[in-house]
Formats: C-alpha cells, structure tokens, sequence
C-alpha cells in the first residue's frame, strides 16, 4: 500500500513539473508572439476597432457613424492597397464621439481673446456672399449657353432657306412674311445675349474682387491662428479630434472625436486621426489631410495629397 502511495506521488511530481514546464513554452511562445506583433509596421497590421462612448448630442445615428468611420478609412486603405481598419464589437481600439461642452467652451474664450471669433465671421460672411453670388453667376451662365445653343439653331435653319430661297429666285409672299419675322426675332435675341455677355463679364469682375477679399481675410485669419498656437500649444491643431495611444507596450488606442460641422468634416477628422493611428505625422500643405490646422468647414479635399503620400511613403515603405 505505501509502495503504491509512493508511486503515485512520484507521478504527481513528474506530471506537476511536466505542467510548469509547458506553461513556461507557452508562456515564453506567447512572450515572443507579443514582441513580434509589436515590432511590425503599423501599416502591416490589421487594426481593429469598435466604438466606445458614443454622445447623442451630435444628431448621428450609431449606423450612420459607422459608415463614417468606414469612408475615412479607405482613404488611407485605397492608397496601401488592401484593408488596414476593420471594426470589431468590443476592440480594444475605440472610436469616441464625445460632446464635451467644456472644451467648446475653452476653445470659444481663446478665440475671443485672440480676435479669432470675428475674423472668423467676417470670412465666413464673405465666403457665403462669394458662393451665393457665384450660384448666381453659375446660373446665369447655364442659362445663357442653352439661349445660345438654340439661337445658333435657329440662326442655321434661317440662313439655310434664305439660301434656298435665294436661289430660287426669291420667296412666295407667305414665306417671306415668316422669314422677316425670324429675322427680327433673331436680331432682338442676338441683342438680348450680347447684353448677357456684358453682364456676365460684369459678375465675374465682382466675383473676383470678393474673392480676393476672401483670400485676405483667410490670410489675416491664418496670421492670429498662428499667434494663437504659439500661445496654446495645439490650438488649432485639428482640435475637433484627437488620436490616443497610452502606452507603447500594450498599444492602448483610441480616437476622440468632440466637434464637426457636417458629414464631410467627420470623415475628415476621421481620417486625419486614422493617419496618426498609422504612425503618420502632419503635414505643411493647407490641402493635405494631414495639415496640422485643418478644422471644422476645412475646404480640403478627401483625396491624398502629394505631402500625404510621401508621409504614408515614410511610416508604410509602400
């Protein structure tokens, strides 16, 4: 009985040493696992995210930001070939939208004491007065060209049965009577155009002139947003939203989303954040989506640009 007692607890050492030694290899497999996943690239990785907080006040649906996420990823998808963010219900990675009226707040009394709210709105007012009246403008253009298009119709069809008719040695009395009256249609229609020309030519001066007032309040408005991010730091630094990663060892990582004007800026702020998530840096380029000033109502186009893609270049070796 105790030869078999013994028997038994030796095994039971065996098998005990048998079981630590295994959990070391697998722990020592999982170790070295980790570090490799850490050392690759982010672009090489496939990054997946959820969405975490997520702030009613905005007037988005939860399934309509979703789509918003996934348009500002194919920016940078599109450009690596192949898909770099995927959303997974409850990845550690989390997509916020928060509605934080304390920071509006900050950012609305940094703005006053820097005179940014009222150049502001003076480009703002002079932007709108420039597309209303280019609205205007472009109407007024299509409208001419189809008057145009049918007077050079009519104009053809005229000259060819003063040709005809000519040739036949003049018209019957009837047609006569009809082809003098299209004649003075045509000459008062050809008066009425070449007044719109003139007036045309008349919007595109003014049209001009406002854009040049546009283009100086934006200068004026870059000029103080430059004194006032000198002052705080990031300022205006994309501060609609930002890209977190806590720790470089265990790659905690999110984007905070606090403020858009619409669809577009949304996307925008998403993708900027998402080139971030990839290791990407900003850029100088007003126009590049990775302009370290872009903000809310950014005329900035969803496309790469060159500054981008050498910085996507620099992180991804695509």
């Amino acid at each position: 009985m105790r030869s078999l007692f013994s028997n038994n607890f030796l095994n039971l050492i065996v098998m005990k040493k048998v079981l630590q030694y295994l959990f070391l290899f697998i722990l020592i497999g999982y170790s070295t696992y980790f570090v490799y996943q850490n050392s690759r690239s982010f672009c090489d990785r496939t990054i997946e995210y959820s969405i975490g907080r997520f702030d009613t006040q905005f007037g988005v649906s939860e399934s309509e930001f979703k789509i918003y996420i996934e348009e500002s990823e194919k920016v940078w998808e599109k450009a690596l070939g192949r898909d770099v963010f995927v959303y997974k219900p409850g990845a550690d990675f989390k997509i916020n939208l928060i509605y934080d009226e304390r920071q509006v707040t900050t950012i609305q009394k940094q703005k006053t004491e820097f005179g940014l709210f009222a150049v502001e709105e003076a480009f703002r007012n002079l932007d709108s007065r420039f597309n209303l009246f280019k609205d205007e403008y472009d109407n007024k253009v299509s409208a001419y060209e189809q008057r145009l298009s049918v007077f050079n119709e009519r104009k053809s069809d005229y000259d060819k049965k003063v040709a005809l008719w000519n040739d036949k040695g003049g018209a019957p009395e009837g047609v006569y009577r009809d082809l003098e009256a299209e004649r003075i249609y045509l000459n008062a229609e050809s008066q009425k155009l070449n007044s719109e020309v003139m007036s045309m030519n008349s919007m595109a001066r003014e049209l001009n002139t406002l854009l040049e007032e546009r283009n100086l309040k934006a200068a004026e408005y870059n000029n103080i947003a430059k004194s006032y991010n000198k002052k705080y730091g990031e300022g205006l630094e994309f501060n609609q939203a930002e890209y977190k990663s806590n720790s470089s060892f265990t790659r905690e990582e999110e984007i905070n989303v606090y403020q858009f004007g619409n669809k577009k800026d949304l996307i925008l702020a998403l993708s900027h954040e998402f080139g971030h998530a990839l290791g990407m840096d900003h850029t100088e380029n007003p126009k590049s989506i990775m302009y370290y000033l872009t903000g809310i109502n950014a005329e900035v186009s969803p496309n790469l640009s060159a500054e981008d893609l050498v910085e996507l270049n620099r992180v991804c070796e695509i």
